[in-house]
């Protein structure tokens, strides 16, 4: 009888210790907790914790726990967890998937709750051209985390020891356009590296696209399969490509992606956001930023700017708290917090570019504003759930060999058509 009661009086005593814990220190209401869940790479994900721990930090009501995602199956896996009522509260969408989960209503409208005291931010401190597909009919359903204009990475190294002058010596003589980029991707691969690593989807193949002046989509209407430009650039990555200048990311070993192959000294160029950055800082690699190659007699022409939204899970026990963090991780404060210095990102917030100067590598940070100054968010293809996956279907036939840049063209261009009539 003794060490039954004695049983039931720690029991009693964890009961009051856990209920103590989980409790604010603000009128003894209980604390909310919030899952967070993103995708990135180590070192992203310490960026974010930025953020989070800062916020957490701030107020005693709402703490926020962060949960990476692996980058290849995420939109996956995050719908499996939606469907079954498994989901985070608060979780990062790229913007070719946007659409789907406000056609399904799975994320909560974030207008009204801008529009309230409760929120760190308004709709109007984000640049004009930052909300793509997130904003359809006037209703914002995700705020802009940041953004990434994309540009390449170069190995310094690596072209000084294949005798290949800097891009940045290129690009001062008005001379970094795609046939410079042939020249030096030849070299490169005739040295034993991978010049160029191409990788599929929409957003990759559109920058070729736009760094020649043409057109995939206008605001309302596909028209890449009556642009001479637009063809030009798919010949322009299909001849690459057959000529072993640029490799196929999808040709290399599971398991190795861009950042690992630079990493390990094998490529010379790479193309992406500023989200490599803070891995390749932890290294000893030397490397530099470059805009993308012009093939219109610009210095610098339109790339994309890649943008993932934070969305508001719309059967999450806590979406008004759940909206408040998304407010605070995407304000000024929020961005400033995460990006100053050795971010991982560009700020989608007027006033505050300052902060990705913030650091001594690499050299030419101001790149990335310049990129995002004159670059683009893709919109209307991303506006039908599901065409950024049949598209990426389509270029992959082209990298791998299966069709020409031209028949690549012609029936991404049928699919897109297609799918938006509908």
């Amino acid at each position: 009888m003794k060490k039954s009661m004695e049983y039931g009086l720690v029991s009693t005593m964890a009961i009051a210790l856990l209920a103590g814990c989980n409790q604010g220190s603000s009128g003894g209401e209980d604390v909310v907790e919030l899952s967070f869940s993103a995708w990135g790479n180590p070192a992203e994900l310490e960026v974010y914790n930025r953020a989070v721990d800062a916020f957490n930090e701030e107020q005693d009501e709402i703490q926020v726990t962060l949960t990476g995602i692996p980058n290849d199956n995420y939109f996956q896996t995050l719908t499996t967890r939606l469907q079954g009522g498994q989901a985070p509260d608060v979780f990062y969408v790229g913007s070719e998937n946007m659409s789907t989960l406000i056609a399904n209503g799975t994320i909560e409208p974030m207008s009204d709750f801008m529009g309230t005291d409760e929120s760190y931010v308004q709709e109007s401190e984000f640049t004009d051209d930052i909300w793509g597909p997130s904003k359809q009919d006037e209703i914002v359903y995700g705020l802009p985390v940041d953004c990434n204009p994309i540009l390449m990475y170069y190995n310094k190294t690596l072209l000084e020891d294949a005798g290949i002058e800097s891009p940045q010596t290129y690009f001062e003589q008005g001379n970094w356009n795609w046939d410079t980029f042939a020249e030096i991707t030849g070299k490169l691969k005739e040295a034993g590296n991978h010049g160029y690593v191409q990788e599929s989807g929409h957003g990759n193949l559109i920058n070729w696209v736009w760094t020649n002046g043409g057109n995939f989509a206008t605001d309302d209407a596909i028209v890449a399969d009556t642009d001479e430009l637009t063809l030009e650039a798919f010949e322009y990555v299909d001849e690459m490509v057959q000529a072993g200048n640029f490799t196929y990311a999808g040709t290399m070993p599971d398991g190795q992606g861009i950042e690992g192959m630079f990493m390990t000294n094998s490529v010379g160029f790479v193309s992406a956001g500023r989200w490599l950055t803070p891995m390749f800082l932890q290294t000893s690699l030397d490397f530099d930023y470059i805009p993308f190659p012009s093939n219109t007699g610009e210095p610098i022409e339109t790339a994309t700017i890649a943008t993932a939204y934070m969305a508001a899970n719309s059967k999450s026990e806590h979406v008004e708290e759940a909206q408040k963090f998304i407010s605070y991780y995407t304000s000024m404060e929020g961005q400033r917090v995460r990006l100053d210095g050795e971010g991982n990102a560009v700020p989608s917030v007027e006033g505050i570019d300052d902060i990705v100067l913030n650091q001594d590598r690499p050299e030419h940070g101001q790149y990335l504003l310049d990129a995002r100054s004159v670059g683009r968010v893709i919109n209307y293809e991303f506006t039908s759930p599901g065409l950024n996956n049949d598209l990426d279907e389509i270029y992959e036939l082209m990298l791998l060999g299966d069709m020409t840049g031209e028949e690549a063209l012609d029936e991404a261009s049928r699919v897109a058509k297609a799918a938006l009539d509908e």
